[in-house]
């Protein structure tokens, strides 16, 4: 007789013990889970409430509060209910209500509410789960507004960022999933990189930048949004990739010269890496012509965005043109344009 407490399908360990009872007669009676028991308790329906665990496991709590309403976190381990409540104040969700049940179902049980800073500097029982409630919840969508970035630098100038229009359309070309690993060479202020963490809340994005002002800047950037699943790299491309992981998706931003090396080092790696490059100079322009023309890839694409932004000239509204944008999108094998 074997006995697992709650649902035997909810989290459980009854998954990995299955495989090793094949010889036998296996039967499940599975008891409530803790959400269920949460809910019915709190006298609310657990239809649209998404579940996590972070019970011994990784997780990233910022980015799956930011898209559910609703959120029933396991917690566990180092990951305690003052940890997680500590992480969302962080984050800047301090203000969000959290509800914790301790113990729940035995004589000793408690269900306490209030904001995440309020109960980041309470004690719970090491048992304990957490509802947490953001109505403003909402899928990122691409194309964050420049406002949102810090772009500082030295002698006043600005650190480069893709303005959010080309943003916009690089991610439609990029195609990432939840599960991407994506790197961000030439990260500047980080904006492509933080949307790329926040699309791919599941994967991971490694952002490469070589200057010292853009990398602070990159950092101060980072911790603004709380990104758990967003590394920087410190170093030029492709060296400084090296010792990365291999990328499902890759967005080029700026390559010092150094384009050919970083489309080496990213097929060494994969293969089949779906890559989208923007260019603004002619000359960047035509090396990434040139990789078209190689055949290294099944299919290729290259548009020129320009896009007109509004301004004010006394009692009139003015259009004026930003810079062409170049985006070319390189796949083989695996993706479709």
């Amino acid at each position: 007789l074997v006995a697992m407490s709650g649902d035997a399908g909810f989290f459980s360990g009854t998954q990995k013990l299955l495989p090793r009872l094949s010889n036998f007669s296996v039967e499940i009676l599975p008891g409530i889970s803790s959400l269920v028991y949460l809910c019915a308790k709190l006298g609310i329906s657990h239809e649209d409430v998404t579940a996590i665990s972070l019970h011994g496991r990784e997780g990233n709590l910022l980015s799956c509060v930011r898209r559910h309403q609703r959120l029933f976190v396991l917690t566990g381990g180092e990951n305690t209910v003052q940890t997680l409540c500590g992480c969302l104040t962080d984050g800047g969700m301090g203000h969000l209500r959290v509800t914790v049940g301790e113990n729940l179902s035995y004589p000793e049980e408690k269900i306490r509410s209030g904001t995440a800073q309020e109960l980041s500097g309470q004690a719970f029982a090491s048992l304990s789960v957490m509802l947490v409630e953001h109505p403003a919840a909402s899928h990122p969508a691409a194309g964050l507004t420049d406002e949102y970035f810090l772009r500082g630098g030295k002698a006043g100038l600005p650190v480069p960022m893709t303005k959010s229009e080309v943003r916009a359309v690089c991610f439609s070309k990029l195609k990432l999933t939840r599960q991407s690993v994506c790197w961000d060479v030439g990260a500047g202020t980080g904006s492509v990189s933080i949307e790329m963490a926040l699309q791919a809340d599941a994967g991971q994005v490694y952002a490469i930048e070589k200057r010292p002002d853009a990398l602070a800047l990159l950092e101060e950037n980072c911790q603004r949004f709380g990104l758990a699943n967003l590394t920087i790299v410190a170093g030029h491309a492709p060296e400084a990739c090296a010792e990365l992981p291999p990328p499902t998706h890759v967005f080029i931003g700026g390559s010092s010269g150094n384009l050919r090396g970083i489309f080496d080092a990213i097929l060494e790696k994969n293969p089949t890496a779906r890559i989208v490059a923007t260019a603004i100079s002619l000359e960047s322009a035509a090396q990434l012509t040139q990789v078209m023309r190689e055949g290294r890839f099944d299919q290729t694409e290259a548009i020129c965005l320009t896009v007109a932004r509004s301004r004010e000239a006394g009692s009139y509204h003015l259009m004026t043109g930003q810079n062409p944008v170049y985006i070319f999108t390189f796949q083989q094998e695996g993706g479709q344009i």
